[in-house]
């Protein structure tokens, strides 16, 4: 169960303030910004802006790929890219063309 995993904590929801954003992104904005957190996990671009100007550290979905890419944990980021684009994850062609080329991978034809 979830809840028994000593790696995650349950906190207090953040005292929320209008930051222009829907509630969830401020919400994950606060909070990361209450607990000091080392980078906030975010991919909507209004989103990063405003939590890169409260001085937090941010990463999106690319970042993550080319994380995992650098620790030898995902052997390709393409096909993992189609499949979160087959499920709705929007993506533009391209970012997602300057990311493949960036981690070495050629950019994949639809």
């Amino acid at each position: 169960m979830v809840r028994a995993a000593a790696w995650i904590a349950i906190v207090e929801d953040p005292e929320l303030r209008d930051l222009g954003l829907d509630p969830g992104e401020t919400a994950a904005i606060l909070l990361a910004s209450s607990l000091g957190a080392d980078a906030l996990f975010i991919d909507e671009r209004r989103g990063r802006s405003v939590a890169s100007g409260m001085g937090l550290a941010v990463i999106g979905t690319l970042g993550v790929l080319a994380g995992a890419k650098r620790a030898g944990v995902l052997g390709l980021a393409h096909p993992v890219i189609a499949e979160l684009r087959a499920d709705g994850f929007r993506l533009a062609d391209a970012l997602v063309e300057d990311f493949l080329a960036k981690v070495g991978e050629a950019p994949q034809k639809p």
